[in-house]
């Protein structure tokens, strides 16, 4: 089943990380994932390895990458495997504002709910996005946003991860279908 409303799915964050209830259901069959795609556990070593090979060669090159709903998931891991092959690059992308406690005013974390390969694995994945200066947005409203992407270390997760300095950012209405979809070709 699909969420239709994504609302229903924010009710708090965990000091450890993000708490999306829906996703509490003890399913054996089921991984989701948070922030960071990772798709590696669904190929073997060498075929995983030209993949993200092969992305890594497609999103790096140039110094502006307009993330597309096609190929979001495929750039977000690309992107969190190799943030020091992007640092610098300017990237604009769709998603919905998220914030927690632990951010600063002028930082949200943007998002996309995903579906790497079923929705057994289905997730939440997205980057840390920074203003220039404090922004008003609320939890679920979507934006197109264009920026620099830099790292930073985020507390919570106890690791370094990409953050995009935003320039220019669009309001958005959530579009009809507001999942985006792992593609594998």
């Amino acid at each position: 089943m699909l969420i239709k409303d994504e609302s229903i799915v924010f009710s708090y964050v965990e000091a450890k990380g993000f708490h999306f209830p829906i996703y509490d259901k003890k399913d054996p069959y089921s991984s989701h994932q948070f922030l960071q795609p990772d798709t590696s556990s669904f190929y073997g070593d060498e075929a995983y390895d030209q993949m993200i090979h092969r992305d890594l060669k497609k999103f790096s090159k140039g110094e502006n990458i307009n993330l597309e709903d096609e190929e979001f998931l495929n750039a977000m891991e690309t992107i969190y495997r190799y943030p020091g092959e992007f640092s610098g690059k300017t990237i604009s992308f769709k998603g919905f504002m998220y914030q927690t406690n632990e951010l600063k005013k002028n930082q949200y974390f943007l998002f996309r709910f995903g579906i790497i390969h079923c929705i057994a694995d289905s997730g939440v994945f997205g980057m840390l996005i920074e203003f220039p200066d404090d922004a008003v947005f609320k939890n679920d409203d979507w934006a197109t946003v264009t920026g620099e992407v830099s790292t930073m270390y985020y507390q919570p997760f106890k690791k370094t991860i990409p953050v995009l300095k935003v320039t220019k950012v669009k309001r958005e209405q959530a579009p009809k279908d507001p999942y985006v979809y792992r593609n594998n070709q």
